[in-house]
């Protein structure tokens, strides 16, 4: 028999919703308030620690590989990535959270490491590559799984983000372009070795006894109900019939008996 399920039910699963998505942006503020609190300490002290950056083609330019995102030159440099790297990692996190922590650590690592490779003679400090992987991860993985909710994500990225090819040339002396086009082909990496959603379809298993099956109803209103549906799975009794044959010795045919029935002896006339 349907059960209704209660109002408060329903409101309990939009509001795990709601508190999943805030917490996304958790790991991304914690992860910014670690560079406020470096550039602060940096700035306290007076101390220079631009070497930490990544220094290309040197063997201990890649130290810049781990610490590099976590120097910035200034105020303005951090700022114009925070607010992008909370964003980003975010809905990251959110829309493809059994993949997104090894999608932001490839990120991490592999934007740095080509950046090592393609990069001027010069220390690369910054989470800039960081922000270019997160957002080309999610621009190519809309591309690439040729669905709606991605295609959207991709279409609100390049809409959010109208500059994000600016920054892929050479145009100010001071801002590494190739730690941009790193960040990039990182996130496209990323899109490629996790394509997430692509999977075959299982196999429809048989209706299991007791399975409760979660409809909403597509009613035009503001309330919107969920019936829980319980499916009671019988095995089919089978039934055995007995037929009876007799074998006609003049037509060497077998003949089935009819079954009796009740007749009058009355006559009618």
């Amino acid at each position: 028999m349907p059960t209704l399920l209660s109002e408060r039910d329903t409101f309990n699963d939009l509001q795990d919703q709601e508190v999943h998505f805030g917490y996304s942006f958790l790991p991304g503020i914690l992860f910014v308030a670690l560079l406020v609190l470096i550039s602060l300490l940096s700035y306290l002290t007076g101390a220079s620690i631009s070497w930490l950056g990544v220094l290309p083609r040197n063997f201990f330019g890649l130290i810049g590989v781990v610490t590099g995102p976590l120097i910035h030159s200034g105020l303005l440099h951090l700022l114009s990535n925070s607010f992008p790297l909370v964003l980003l990692s975010g809905f990251i996190l959110f829309l493809h959270r059994r993949t997104a922590p090894r999608v932001i650590l490839l990120i991490y690592v592999l934007s740095g490491i080509l950046t090592w490779f393609i990069g001027r003679q010069a220390y690369h400090i910054g989470a800039s590559g960081v922000v270019y992987g997160l957002a080309g991860f999610l621009l190519f993985k809309g591309f690439l799984q040729q669905n709606r909710s991605s295609m959207a994500v991709s279409l609100a990225v390049l809409f959010l983000y109208s500059g994000l090819f600016y920054g892929l040339f050479p145009n100010e002396e001071h801002v590494s372009w190739e730690g941009h086009i790193a960040g990039l082909i990182a996130g496209l990496a990323a899109a490629i070795v996790y394509p997430e959603g692509n999977k075959q379809p299982a196999e429809q298993k048989p209706i299991e006894p007791g399975v409760v099956q979660r409809h909403m109803s597509n009613t035009m209103g503001a309330n919107y109900h969920y019936f829980g549906v319980h499916y009671a799975v019988r095995e089919q009794k089978k039934e055995t019939n007995t037929y009876t044959y007799t074998l006609n010795a003049a037509t060497g045919a077998a003949k089935m008996p009819t079954k009796r029935t009740s007749v009058s002896s009355k006559r009618w006339k």
